[in-house]
Protein backbone atom coordinates (compact mmCIF):
# COMPACT_ATOMS: atom_id res chain seq x y z
CA UNK A 1 0.00 0.00 0.00
CA UNK A 2 0.91 3.70 -0.25
CA UNK A 3 1.31 5.87 2.55
CA UNK A 4 -2.36 7.66 2.04
CA UNK A 5 -4.12 3.81 1.88
CA UNK A 6 -1.74 2.52 5.22
CA UNK A 7 -3.01 5.69 7.11
CA UNK A 8 -6.85 5.51 5.69
CA UNK A 9 -6.58 1.21 6.90
CA UNK A 10 -5.20 2.12 10.32
CA UNK A 11 -8.34 4.92 10.30
CA UNK A 12 -10.74 2.36 9.88
CA UNK A 13 -9.12 -0.29 12.24
CA UNK A 14 -9.70 2.66 15.38
CA UNK A 15 -13.19 2.46 13.78
CA UNK A 16 -13.99 -1.33 14.32
CA UNK A 17 -16.08 -2.31 17.45
CA UNK A 18 -13.97 -5.26 17.80
CA UNK A 19 -10.78 -3.28 18.22
CA UNK A 20 -11.96 -1.70 21.35
CA UNK A 21 -14.02 -5.26 22.23
CA UNK A 22 -10.73 -7.09 22.65
CA UNK A 23 -8.91 -4.21 24.75
CA UNK A 24 -11.84 -4.17 26.97
CA UNK A 25 -12.12 -7.62 27.43
CA UNK A 26 -8.51 -8.01 27.64
CA UNK A 27 -8.12 -5.20 30.54
CA UNK A 28 -10.45 -6.79 32.51
CA UNK A 29 -9.12 -10.41 32.07
CA UNK A 30 -5.79 -9.09 33.44
CA UNK A 31 -6.91 -7.11 36.02
CA UNK A 32 -9.37 -9.67 37.29
CA UNK A 33 -6.91 -12.38 37.44
CA UNK A 34 -4.43 -10.34 39.22
CA UNK A 35 -7.60 -9.37 41.67
CA UNK A 36 -7.99 -13.15 42.01
CA UNK A 37 -3.98 -13.94 43.08
CA UNK A 38 -4.09 -11.51 45.61
CA UNK A 39 -1.74 -8.28 43.98
CA UNK A 40 -3.80 -5.78 45.15
CA UNK A 41 -5.83 -3.15 43.68
CA UNK A 42 -3.87 -1.38 41.17
CA UNK A 43 -3.80 2.52 40.38
CA UNK A 44 -5.63 3.48 37.30
CA UNK A 45 -2.82 3.98 35.33
CA UNK A 46 -1.55 0.43 35.84
CA UNK A 47 -5.22 -0.93 35.49
CA UNK A 48 -5.82 1.19 32.18
CA UNK A 49 -2.05 0.50 30.97
CA UNK A 50 -3.22 -3.67 29.50
CA UNK A 51 -6.05 -2.28 27.36
CA UNK A 52 -3.70 0.35 26.36
CA UNK A 53 -1.36 -2.28 25.05
CA UNK A 54 -4.19 -3.90 23.12
CA UNK A 55 -5.05 -1.18 21.23
CA UNK A 56 -1.63 0.20 20.18
CA UNK A 57 -1.03 -3.87 18.46
CA UNK A 58 -4.15 -3.86 16.70
CA UNK A 59 -3.91 -0.90 15.38
CA UNK A 60 -0.21 0.18 14.51
CA UNK A 61 1.37 -3.35 14.57
CA UNK A 62 0.29 -4.03 10.76
CA UNK A 63 1.67 -0.55 9.65
CA UNK A 64 4.88 -1.19 8.04
CA UNK A 65 3.80 -4.64 7.03
CA UNK A 66 1.49 -3.21 4.84
CA UNK A 67 3.48 0.05 3.70
CA UNK A 68 4.85 -1.33 0.32
CA UNK A 69 5.52 1.63 -1.56
CA UNK A 70 3.38 0.64 -4.30
CA UNK A 71 -0.18 -1.02 -5.10
CA UNK A 72 0.71 -4.63 -3.52
CA UNK A 73 -1.81 -4.73 -0.34
CA UNK A 74 1.43 -5.90 2.07
CA UNK A 75 4.82 -5.52 1.69
CA UNK A 76 7.09 -8.74 1.02
CA UNK A 77 8.65 -10.75 3.96
CA UNK A 78 12.24 -9.24 4.03
CA UNK A 79 10.74 -5.79 3.62
CA UNK A 80 8.08 -5.87 5.97
CA UNK A 81 10.03 -7.84 8.59
CA UNK A 82 12.93 -4.77 8.34
CA UNK A 83 10.11 -1.87 8.45
CA UNK A 84 8.47 -3.49 11.48
CA UNK A 85 11.84 -4.12 14.01
CA UNK A 86 12.47 -0.58 14.30
CA UNK A 87 8.78 0.45 14.23
CA UNK A 88 8.30 -2.19 16.84
CA UNK A 89 11.08 -1.20 18.87
CA UNK A 90 10.17 2.52 18.82
CA UNK A 91 6.30 1.76 19.60
CA UNK A 92 7.44 -0.10 22.56
CA UNK A 93 10.20 2.01 24.08
CA UNK A 94 7.05 5.15 23.49
CA UNK A 95 5.03 3.04 25.80
CA UNK A 96 7.37 2.18 28.68
CA UNK A 97 8.55 5.80 28.77
CA UNK A 98 5.11 6.44 29.07
CA UNK A 99 4.02 3.97 31.76
CA UNK A 100 7.26 5.24 33.55
CA UNK A 101 6.11 8.97 33.39
CA UNK A 102 2.70 8.47 34.71
CA UNK A 103 4.32 6.82 37.49
CA UNK A 104 2.66 3.00 36.83
CA UNK A 105 6.15 1.62 37.51
CA UNK A 106 7.52 2.56 40.36
CA UNK A 107 4.42 3.34 42.58
CA UNK A 108 2.82 0.20 42.32
CA UNK A 109 5.19 -2.50 40.84
CA UNK A 110 7.28 -2.07 43.84
CA UNK A 111 5.28 -2.53 46.62
CA UNK A 112 5.25 -4.63 49.32
CA UNK A 113 4.02 -5.35 52.48
CA UNK A 114 3.67 -2.77 55.80
CA UNK A 115 2.61 0.73 55.65
CA UNK A 116 5.54 2.54 53.10
CA UNK A 117 4.97 2.12 49.72
CA UNK A 118 8.42 0.71 49.82
CA UNK A 119 9.24 -2.45 51.80
CA UNK A 120 9.60 -2.48 55.18
CA UNK A 121 8.02 -1.08 58.51
CA UNK A 122 9.57 2.19 59.60
CA UNK A 123 8.74 5.37 59.01
CA UNK A 124 10.47 6.09 56.33
CA UNK A 125 9.06 4.77 53.18
CA UNK A 126 11.37 1.74 51.51
CA UNK A 127 13.67 1.72 54.37
CA UNK A 128 13.91 0.14 58.19
CA UNK A 129 15.86 -0.85 60.79
CA UNK A 130 18.71 -3.41 59.63
CA UNK A 131 18.10 -1.85 55.78
CA UNK A 132 21.71 -0.85 55.68
CA UNK A 133 21.64 2.84 57.35
CA UNK A 134 23.05 3.41 61.15
CA UNK A 135 20.33 4.17 63.18
CA UNK A 136 22.59 6.80 65.01
CA UNK A 137 26.14 6.39 64.37
CA UNK A 138 26.69 7.06 60.41
CA UNK A 139 26.87 4.07 58.06
CA UNK A 140 27.49 0.60 59.23
CA UNK A 141 29.21 -0.39 55.97
CA UNK A 142 31.10 1.99 54.46
CA UNK A 143 32.19 2.71 50.60
CA UNK A 144 29.66 1.66 48.01
CA UNK A 145 28.31 -0.77 50.50
CA UNK A 146 26.35 2.06 52.29
CA UNK A 147 23.15 3.28 52.06
CA UNK A 148 21.23 0.02 50.14
CA UNK A 149 17.81 -0.21 48.59
CA UNK A 150 15.41 -2.69 50.43
CA UNK A 151 14.04 -6.11 48.98
CA UNK A 152 12.27 -5.16 45.52
CA UNK A 153 12.93 -1.44 45.60
CA UNK A 154 13.67 -0.36 41.93
CA UNK A 155 16.58 2.00 41.31
CA UNK A 156 15.18 5.98 40.99
CA UNK A 157 16.96 6.70 38.52
CA UNK A 158 15.96 4.26 35.78
CA UNK A 159 12.44 5.95 34.00
CA UNK A 160 11.08 2.41 33.80
CA UNK A 161 11.36 -0.24 36.14
CA UNK A 162 13.86 -3.53 34.97
CA UNK A 163 11.12 -5.67 35.07
CA UNK A 164 8.19 -3.13 32.92
CA UNK A 165 11.63 -3.92 30.35
CA UNK A 166 11.12 -7.62 29.89
CA UNK A 167 7.15 -7.17 29.62
CA UNK A 168 8.52 -4.39 27.06
CA UNK A 169 10.53 -7.42 24.96
CA UNK A 170 7.94 -9.63 25.12
CA UNK A 171 5.77 -7.08 23.66
CA UNK A 172 8.32 -5.92 20.86
CA UNK A 173 8.35 -10.10 19.94
CA UNK A 174 4.62 -10.47 20.14
CA UNK A 175 4.03 -7.18 17.90
CA UNK A 176 6.02 -8.08 15.01
CA UNK A 177 4.11 -11.61 14.79
CA UNK A 178 0.82 -9.78 15.39
CA UNK A 179 1.66 -7.14 12.92
CA UNK A 180 2.43 -9.37 10.35
CA UNK A 181 -0.96 -11.71 11.08
CA UNK A 182 -3.34 -8.80 10.95
CA UNK A 183 -1.49 -7.33 7.84
CA UNK A 184 -1.81 -11.05 6.38
CA UNK A 185 -5.34 -10.86 7.24
CA UNK A 186 -6.59 -7.66 6.34
CA UNK A 187 -5.00 -8.71 2.91
CA UNK A 188 -6.73 -11.64 2.29
CA UNK A 189 -10.03 -9.20 3.00
CA UNK A 190 -8.88 -7.11 0.44
CA UNK A 191 -7.96 -9.46 -2.50
CA UNK A 192 -11.89 -11.06 -1.41
CA UNK A 193 -13.39 -7.96 -1.49
CA UNK A 194 -11.67 -6.96 -4.72
CA UNK A 195 -13.11 -10.49 -6.31
CA UNK A 196 -16.29 -9.87 -5.27
CA UNK A 197 -16.43 -6.60 -7.06
CA UNK A 198 -14.81 -8.20 -10.33
CA UNK A 199 -17.64 -10.46 -9.86
CA UNK A 200 -20.39 -7.96 -9.75
CA UNK A 201 -18.79 -5.85 -12.04
CA UNK A 202 -18.71 -8.95 -14.89
CA UNK A 203 -22.28 -9.83 -14.33
CA UNK A 204 -23.48 -5.93 -14.37
CA UNK A 205 -21.76 -6.28 -17.77
CA UNK A 206 -23.17 -9.19 -18.99
CA UNK A 207 -26.73 -7.50 -17.89
CA UNK A 208 -25.95 -4.43 -19.65
CA UNK A 209 -24.92 -6.46 -22.97
CA UNK A 210 -28.62 -8.34 -22.38
CA UNK A 211 -30.40 -5.11 -22.81
CA UNK A 212 -28.71 -4.56 -26.17
CA UNK A 213 -30.44 -7.24 -28.30
CA UNK A 214 -33.60 -6.26 -26.07
CA UNK A 215 -33.74 -2.98 -27.26
CA UNK A 216 -32.46 -4.02 -30.78
CA UNK A 217 -35.57 -6.19 -31.25
CA UNK A 218 -38.20 -4.67 -30.20
CA UNK A 219 -37.17 -1.58 -32.42
CA UNK A 220 -36.95 -3.73 -34.96
CA UNK A 221 -40.81 -5.04 -34.53
CA UNK A 222 -41.73 -1.34 -34.39
CA UNK A 223 -40.38 -0.71 -37.57
CA UNK A 224 -41.76 -3.59 -39.26
CA UNK A 225 -44.89 -2.16 -39.94
CA UNK A 226 -43.32 1.02 -41.65
CA UNK A 227 -41.27 -1.13 -44.37
CA UNK A 228 -44.73 -1.59 -46.49
CA UNK A 229 -46.39 1.42 -45.30
CA UNK A 230 -43.66 4.38 -45.54
CA UNK A 231 -40.66 3.20 -47.17
CA UNK A 232 -38.85 6.37 -46.49
CA UNK A 233 -39.72 6.63 -43.51
CA UNK A 234 -38.16 2.73 -42.82
CA UNK A 235 -35.43 4.15 -44.22
CA UNK A 236 -35.11 7.40 -41.86
CA UNK A 237 -35.53 4.80 -38.66
CA UNK A 238 -32.71 2.26 -39.73
CA UNK A 239 -30.41 5.59 -39.52
CA UNK A 240 -31.68 6.40 -36.44
CA UNK A 241 -31.59 2.76 -35.49
CA UNK A 242 -27.75 2.00 -36.44
CA UNK A 243 -26.88 5.16 -34.35
CA UNK A 244 -28.99 3.85 -31.00
CA UNK A 245 -26.90 0.29 -31.97
CA UNK A 246 -23.68 2.73 -31.76
CA UNK A 247 -25.03 4.43 -28.66
CA UNK A 248 -25.80 0.91 -26.78
CA UNK A 249 -22.58 -0.74 -27.50
CA UNK A 250 -20.85 1.67 -26.44
CA UNK A 251 -22.36 2.10 -23.42
CA UNK A 252 -22.73 -1.43 -22.58
CA UNK A 253 -18.97 -1.91 -22.24
CA UNK A 254 -18.85 1.18 -19.52
CA UNK A 255 -19.66 0.60 -15.62
CA UNK A 256 -20.71 4.44 -15.08
CA UNK A 257 -21.09 6.93 -18.13
CA UNK A 258 -22.15 10.67 -17.91
CA UNK A 259 -25.76 11.47 -17.50
CA UNK A 260 -25.56 13.04 -20.73
CA UNK A 261 -24.99 10.37 -22.57
CA UNK A 262 -27.97 8.53 -21.32
CA UNK A 263 -29.72 11.65 -22.25
CA UNK A 264 -28.56 10.79 -25.98
CA UNK A 265 -29.54 8.09 -25.82
CA UNK A 266 -32.87 8.33 -25.05
CA UNK A 267 -33.12 11.33 -27.72
CA UNK A 268 -32.40 8.61 -30.27
CA UNK A 269 -34.33 6.15 -28.54
CA UNK A 270 -37.45 8.38 -28.82
CA UNK A 271 -36.40 9.73 -32.43
CA UNK A 272 -36.69 6.48 -33.96
CA UNK A 273 -40.31 6.25 -31.86
CA UNK A 274 -41.32 9.38 -33.45
CA UNK A 275 -40.85 7.88 -37.02
CA UNK A 276 -42.91 5.13 -35.93
CA UNK A 277 -45.48 6.34 -33.61
CA UNK A 278 -46.02 10.48 -35.17
CA UNK A 279 -48.54 12.40 -33.72
CA UNK A 280 -49.35 9.66 -31.28
CA UNK A 281 -46.80 10.22 -29.32
CA UNK A 282 -46.46 13.60 -27.41
CA UNK A 283 -43.66 14.53 -25.14
CA UNK A 284 -42.78 16.53 -21.81
CA UNK A 285 -39.22 16.76 -20.84
CA UNK A 286 -37.79 18.27 -17.50
CA UNK A 287 -34.48 17.11 -17.56
CA UNK A 288 -31.78 20.29 -16.57
CA UNK A 289 -28.54 20.05 -18.47
CA UNK A 290 -27.01 21.08 -15.24
CA UNK A 291 -27.53 17.66 -14.15
CA UNK A 292 -25.21 15.76 -17.19
CA UNK A 293 -21.96 15.81 -16.02
CA UNK A 294 -22.99 13.68 -13.41
CA UNK A 295 -21.69 9.88 -13.33
CA UNK A 296 -24.65 7.60 -13.38
CA UNK A 297 -24.96 3.39 -14.32
CA UNK A 298 -25.88 3.19 -17.78
CA UNK A 299 -29.06 2.08 -19.39
CA UNK A 300 -30.65 3.65 -16.10
CA UNK A 301 -33.62 5.89 -17.64
CA UNK A 302 -33.46 4.45 -20.87
CA UNK A 303 -35.20 1.16 -20.14
CA UNK A 304 -38.25 3.03 -18.41
CA UNK A 305 -38.55 5.22 -21.36
CA UNK A 306 -38.97 1.72 -23.72
CA UNK A 307 -41.03 0.31 -20.90
CA UNK A 308 -43.36 3.49 -20.64
CA UNK A 309 -43.67 3.62 -24.96
CA UNK A 310 -44.36 -0.50 -25.61
CA UNK A 311 -47.00 -1.12 -22.87
CA UNK A 312 -48.28 2.34 -22.50
CA UNK A 313 -48.72 4.85 -25.05
CA UNK A 314 -48.23 2.09 -28.47
CA UNK A 315 -50.93 0.30 -26.96
CA UNK A 316 -53.32 2.77 -27.20
CA UNK A 317 -55.28 4.08 -30.81
CA UNK A 318 -54.89 7.94 -30.04
CA UNK A 319 -51.36 7.58 -28.84
CA UNK A 320 -50.43 9.22 -25.03
CA UNK A 321 -48.22 11.56 -23.28
CA UNK A 322 -45.01 10.86 -22.28
CA UNK A 323 -43.16 12.81 -19.44
CA UNK A 324 -39.49 12.35 -18.10
CA UNK A 325 -38.38 14.15 -14.95
CA UNK A 326 -34.75 14.35 -13.73
CA UNK A 327 -33.95 15.59 -10.51
CA UNK A 328 -30.52 16.32 -8.28
CA UNK A 329 -30.86 16.90 -4.50
CA UNK A 330 -27.12 16.55 -3.23
CA UNK A 331 -25.34 12.69 -4.05
CA UNK A 332 -29.43 11.29 -5.28
CA UNK A 333 -30.77 11.40 -8.41
CA UNK A 334 -34.80 11.19 -8.82
CA UNK A 335 -35.59 9.82 -12.30
CA UNK A 336 -39.24 9.97 -12.78
CA UNK A 337 -41.08 8.63 -16.18
CA UNK A 338 -45.17 8.78 -16.47
CA UNK A 339 -46.77 7.93 -19.27
CA UNK A 340 -50.73 7.28 -20.41
CA UNK A 341 -52.45 4.43 -21.35
CA UNK A 342 -52.94 0.86 -19.81
CA UNK A 343 -51.28 -0.60 -16.67
CA UNK A 344 -48.06 -2.26 -17.89
CA UNK A 345 -49.01 -6.07 -17.72
CA UNK A 346 -47.32 -8.56 -15.15
CA UNK A 347 -46.92 -5.57 -13.03
CA UNK A 348 -43.49 -4.39 -15.17
CA UNK A 349 -41.83 -7.88 -14.28
CA UNK A 350 -40.80 -7.97 -18.20
CA UNK A 351 -36.77 -8.15 -19.37
CA UNK A 352 -36.20 -5.05 -19.08
CA UNK A 353 -37.48 -3.72 -16.28
CA UNK A 354 -36.37 -7.04 -14.67
CA UNK A 355 -32.62 -6.39 -16.14
CA UNK A 356 -32.80 -2.98 -14.67
CA UNK A 357 -33.51 -4.34 -10.83
CA UNK A 358 -30.88 -7.22 -11.23
CA UNK A 359 -28.34 -4.22 -11.84
CA UNK A 360 -29.62 -1.84 -8.81
CA UNK A 361 -29.46 -4.91 -6.58
CA UNK A 362 -25.52 -5.24 -7.92
CA UNK A 363 -24.88 -1.81 -6.65
CA UNK A 364 -26.32 -2.35 -3.48
CA UNK A 365 -29.32 0.05 -4.17
CA UNK A 366 -32.62 -0.40 -1.65
CA UNK A 367 -35.41 -2.60 -2.65
CA UNK A 368 -37.73 0.92 -3.29
CA UNK A 369 -34.96 2.69 -5.30
CA UNK A 370 -36.97 1.63 -8.37
CA UNK A 371 -41.03 1.67 -7.77
CA UNK A 372 -43.81 1.31 -10.03
CA UNK A 373 -47.36 2.32 -9.76
CA UNK A 374 -50.38 4.14 -10.72
CA UNK A 375 -52.12 7.61 -10.54
CA UNK A 376 -55.07 7.98 -12.18
CA UNK A 377 -54.61 7.50 -15.73
CA UNK A 378 -50.69 7.71 -15.24
CA UNK A 379 -48.40 4.61 -15.38
CA UNK A 380 -45.59 6.31 -13.09
CA UNK A 381 -41.95 5.26 -12.63
CA UNK A 382 -39.69 6.33 -10.58
CA UNK A 383 -35.96 5.47 -9.61
CA UNK A 384 -33.53 6.60 -7.32
CA UNK A 385 -29.41 6.78 -8.04
CA UNK A 386 -26.52 7.74 -5.74
CA UNK A 387 -24.13 9.63 -8.29
CA UNK A 388 -20.63 10.63 -8.12
CA UNK A 389 -20.01 14.39 -8.89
Amino acid sequence: MRASAVFQATWQRTRRPRTWGAALLFGLVWNGTRAAMGWGGPDLAEALAPSLWVVLFLVLAPVPWQWSGDEAPMAGTFRGGVQALPWMAALTLAVLLALGAIGAGPRSMGRGPGPGPGLGPGPNPGMGPGTGMMERGGPRHGGMNGPMMGRGAEPRWLPVPPRFWALGVAHLCFGLLLGWVLADRERAELQEAAARRAAKEAQARALQGQMNPHVLFNAISGLTELVREDPEAAEAALVNLSDLLRALLDQGSRLRVPLGDERRLVERHLALERIRLGRRLRERWDWPSALDHLEVPPLMVQPLVENALKHGVSKTVGGGELEVVVRGEGTRLHIRVANTGPAPEGNGKGLGLANLRERLDLLGAGADALRLRREGDWTVAELDLEVAP
